[in-house]
């Protein structure tokens, strides 16, 4: 058997490709691609030729005839650029620059492969057809956001001309060959590259055989640019609004500018109209929601939600550094999250922000003016008291300066604070700090010294607030060693470090009870705490002070990995003196003996804080913390958390959290494959259990199967609400992967509850 090479050149001008791009508005909004909701199609894949290369001819017999043309058989492969050619036969015409190939047709262009029985190609004009063609495209670089291969076929493929084909009859899946249990057909698909546009005619979705979404007509993208069009439908049902069906339409304004408008059906309540309105501009981005529920025929009246968030770069109005926010959240009711949403993060919302801003960044500090006020939403079983609006508020917060070793910062406030039935005034606040940070490898010490001022003027009251000034220094030295040692635990070389830490607080006290309580608060007592100036936060109270914080660490790290495989700690506080401005003993630390008729003496003391965490194993990690009360020799607080992440998605988090007297709850969530990892079946679970009120605060089960090129995830998720009552919902969806989802999507209420869940497809 012989075998010939033939090569000939052409100056055809092949079809160009350039990577999808993706606008910077979804990473400025993080809510997503807009495109995964838009009916994607076998066009979206398809890569195009290249051209203008040098063409090659192997076969085991070439024959010319008049330099005209050149026939070639037996185990051909015609090469040039990106595409290779293979046929049993091909017939190639010089003057036409057609070749005609027969016989076991196979056609690669990057990957992308294209099978049939015959084919007539004008390699010049790019035009010609394949018969019964059956095609594949893979994975490739050139597709970044392709996840899946996709298969499918025709009864034929047109090229009409370059970068542009004709397909009829098609089919398309992301299921492997053999297993088609979905499939796209199009009656007609059209692709225009130079527009970036295909056009499909009488398209349906077959699930199982079962016919689900219908399109009579769609256009599409091609190169992952949004296009304006309905997205997929998504239904579902809640305790509190019964079914809810949707199907969103994605208006896609100008490349800086879209909006998704959704009427959505409520079978207990009505029609609501959603909009969603997004831009990126050089200067401004945001995004602005709107919904109206009219005549709700549940509540008996109109509902209404308005919100927008918006940032401005104001450096060419008003010079560098400058920038603008704002963050307003409007609704109709005090019932509107809890009757109509199905997230807990929504339902527990209590303070709606109106807020304006106006920012200044620069290297000497951050100046920030800002309006704030709030719309409350009252719990009528525990109403709650409007928090103050800041009318305006001044903040600036200098850079660190360093001079000759000594680190400088000064931190300043004027707000003016108004409220309808509460005293009004204004608080002017300023404290500059020096501090001497020394550093070496075995330790630190950092003495500081501070000079706290505050300056209120009231309007007249009848609750005996005063106002005028508060001033008074605050001095600390915080210190830390630090220790090593080698050794060897469970086999393996091991670091573990000794640090003990001890922190002197000194700050005098000053009568502060006439002073009013603008924006203040307790801070909790734990190992973050301890080590703070301040017991308070807001800037109405400081607490004075003459103490000894001191804690030791130790930590054991793995020298192979560097895993901290245990790190534990222990902390306490000691007082010279009693502290006498304290809203209560608790952000102290102290806790009273457990016989109630004991008198409790004046605290030389805070109770003990102990905590273990670490990588204890590749699986399990522990996170605990404890607070022991030495004078009661009882725990006041428990936190124990707990993982186990094993390979293929096992995952159950663990957690228990107990404070004497007011919580005594128990956490489980778990997302366990069982059967085989794709296909197969996943639990998902979550159970956040009251011990002391007996009672299910949040709940969750659901189940996940992967069947490889489709996906079915089913929710019921039930949580309490803010009125004690209990909100029940289901979400289930279908995937139908590389094509569309169909449903509610689930991945948020899943992810809020089970902490670590990943995708089956990301395991």
């Amino acid at each position: 058997m012989c075998s010939a090479l033939a090569s000939f050149s052409s100056t055809s001008q092949g079809q160009t490709s350039t990577p999808p791009s993706q606008t910077e508005l979804d990473d400025a909004i993080r809510e997503g691609l807009k495109t995964d909701r838009v009916l994607p199609t076998p066009g979206g894949t398809v890569l195009p030729r290249k051209g203008g290369g040098r063409r090659t001819i192997e076969a085991d017999q070439i024959e010319g005839i008049n330099q005209k043309r050149a026939v070639a058989s037996g185990k051909i492969v015609m090469t040039q650029d990106n595409m290779t050619l293979l046929a049993d036969r091909i017939d190639y015409e010089r003057d036409t620059d057609t070749v005609n190939a027969s016989g076991n047709i196979r056609m690669d262009r990057d990957g992308d492969i294209v099978t049939g029985k015959s084919m007539v190609l004008a390699l010049d004009a790019d035009t010609g057809f394949v018969d019964s063609p059956i095609f594949m495209f893979g994975k490739s670089p050139l597709r970044p956001t392709q996840r899946y291969e996709v298969f499918g076929e025709a009864t034929r493929m047109d090229f009409e001309g370059p970068n542009k084909e004709r397909l009829f009859a098609t089919t398309y899946t992301t299921c492997r060959p053999g297993e088609n249990e979905w499939v796209l057909k199009v009656g007609e698909l059209g692709l225009d590259r130079t527009t970036n546009i295909g056009t499909g005619y009488n398209a349906y979705v077959e699930f199982k055989g079962i016919p689900i979404m219908y399109a009579p007509f769609m256009t599409f993208p091609l190169n992952n640019e949004r296009r304006s069009g309905f997205m997929p439908p998504s239904f579902g049902s809640s305790s509190k609004s019964g079914g809810e069906f949707a199907i969103p339409y994605y208006w896609n304004i100008a490349p800086d500018t879209d909006a998704t408008i959704t009427p959505k059906i409520f079978t207990r309540r009505g029609i609501q109209l959603g909009t969603e309105l997004r831009y990126l501009r050089p200067t401004a981005f945001g995004q602005l929601d709107a919904e109206f529920l009219p005549n709700d025929r549940k509540a008996d009246k109109n509902r209404l939600l308005l919100s927008i968030r918006h940032f401005h770069n104001l450096s060419d109005l008003i010079g560098r550094g400058w920038s603008g926010t704002v963050n307003a959240q409007k609704v109709s009711d005090d019932d509107y999250f809890r009757e109509l949403s199905t997230r807990i993060s929504n339902t527990t919302q209590t303070n709606l922000p109106r807020d304006i801003a106006l920012n200044y960044a620069s290297d000497f500090g951050h100046f920030n003016l800002r309006k704030l006020s709030f719309q409350t939403l009252q719990d009528p079983l525990a109403p709650i008291v409007t928090p103050y609006k800041l009318q305006p508020q001044l903040t600036f917060n200098a850079r660190p300066a360093r001079l000759q070793g000594i680190e400088f910062n000064t931190v300043g406030e004027y707000s003016d604070f108004r409220h309808p039935t509460l005293v009004n005034g204004e608080r002017l606040l300023f404290y500059p700090s020096a501090a001497y940070p020394i550093t070496r490898p075995f330790g630190f010490i950092t003495p500081k010294i501070g000079y706290h001022i505050t300056r209120y003027q009231l309007t007249k009251n009848e609750t005996g607030f005063e106002g005028g000034n508060r001033a008074l220094p605050i001095m600390s030295v915080d210190s830390g060693l630090a220790f090593e040692r080698p050794i060897r635990l469970f086999d393996q070389s091991i670091t573990q470090t000794l640090e003990p830490r001890l922190f002197y607080l000194y700050v005098p006290y000053r009568n502060q009870s006439k002073l009013p309580q603008f924006s203040t608060s307790e801070t909790d007592f734990n190992f973050a705490q301890i080590f703070n100036e301040n017991l308070f936060v807001g800037g109405d109270r400081i607490s004075d002070a003459k103490q000894l914080t001191a804690a030791v660490t130790t930590r054991f790290i793995e020298d192979a990995s560097g895993i901290e495989r245990l790190r534990a700690a222990l902390g306490q506080r000691y007082y010279f003196r009693n502290q006498q401005v304290a809203l209560s003993d608790t952000a102290r630390g102290i806790t009273s003996p457990s016989n109630p008729t004991t008198p409790a003496p004046i605290a030389s003391r805070s109770d003990l804080l102990f905590a273990v965490s670490g990588q204890m194993s590749d699986a399990w990690s522990l996170d605990s913390s404890f607070q022991y009360s030495t004078s009661g020799s009882r725990f006041q607080r428990s936190n124990i958390g707990a993982r186990y992440n094993a390979d293929a998605g096992r995952l159950i988090n663990f957690s228990y959290r107990y404070t004497r007297e007011d919580l005594k709850q128990i956490d489980i969530s778990t997302q366990w494959p069982f059967g085989r990892a794709a296909p197969g079946w996943t639990l998902l679970a979550r159970a956040n259990h009251s011990l002391k009120d007996k009672r299910l605060l949040e709940g969750l089960l659901g189940v996940e199967y992967n069947q490889g090129c489709w996906e079915l995830r089913m929710v019921a998720h039930r949580f309490t609400t803010a009125t004690n009552q209990y909100s029940n919902s289901i979400q289930l969806q279908l995937e139908l992967k590389g094509l569309s989802k169909l449903g509610i999507n689930p991945f948020e209420t899943i992810k809020q509850n089970i902490a670590g869940y990943r995708r089956s497809d990301d395991r």
